[in-house]
């Protein structure tokens, strides 16, 4: 299942977008940036199973010798198209639960936002035919996101912040879900007059931080960090 830069068909005529670059004349530095959002638009209405570079190139106005210089493969630009979906996430490594928390919150959220949430769930479901992409999207994308999560209540355990007793992985899931189930299973207007105000969940993230900051610290005998103003 991989194109070959001859494969797919002809090239789109947009050889003067990228064409070998002459002595001195600067390498474009659009072309990555409209090759993965052409990839994802490509991911959106055909998803894996139909994913074809001949098309993201006309989408993006690139040759296909332009992709597959920064792409070798047709599963490379597939997977760093689905990698541009996902949260990205690090540890943020605030000194505090609650700036962590607050730092996560509305990137996880971003993650269930549409149209993000509908490309990468199918993508997701058809991936799993295609283990070497599976592999890699899940160790890079999801396991590092579920760990950084995981490490900030690991360290709020470490500094004394939260309780000894504490699971870190059961908190995270728990923080994860809540997340999950408010931007895709809560009620449709509340989310709509979030959006409307400009808000997007904003006053969620802060309900929730909160009480995941109590609930890690009680019986910790420790402050669970400034708590935020009115």
């Amino acid at each position: 299942m991989t194109d070959s830069p001859l494969a797919d068909g002809a090239e789109p005529d947009t050889r003067e977008q990228d064409a070998p670059a002459r002595r001195g004349r600067p390498r474009d530095a659009t072309i990555d940036q409209r090759v993965l959002a052409a990839a994802v638009e490509e991911l959106g209405e055909r998803g894996v199973n139909g994913f074809s570079v001949n098309s993201v190139a006309s989408r993006a106005g690139v040759a296909k010798r332009g992709i597959y210089s920064r792409w070798p493969a047709r599963d490379d630009l597939v997977l760093a198209a689905m990698s541009t979906l996902a949260a990205n996430l690090v540890p943020p490594r605030t000194g505090s639960l609650r700036g962590d928390l607050e730092t996560l919150a509305p990137r996880v959220a971003a993650v269930f936002s549409e149209p993000r949430l509908t490309i990468l769930t199918r993508c997701l479901a058809e991936v799993a035919q295609y283990p070497a992409i599976y592999a890699e999207f899940r160790r890079e994308s999801i396991d590092r996101c579920l760990a950084a999560i995981q490490d900030a209540f690991h360290d709020a355990v470490a500094r004394g912040e939260a309780r000894p007793d504490l699971d870190p992985g059961l908190a995270m899931e728990a923080f994860l879900g809540a997340v999950l189930a408010h931007h895709t299973l809560g009620e449709p207007s509340r989310r709509t007059a979030d959006a409307s105000a400009g808000d997007s969940g904003e006053a969620f993230h802060r309900s929730l931080v909160e009480f995941c900051v109590t609930a890690a610290g009680a019986g910790a005998g420790a402050a669970a960090g400034p708590r935020p103003g009115p």
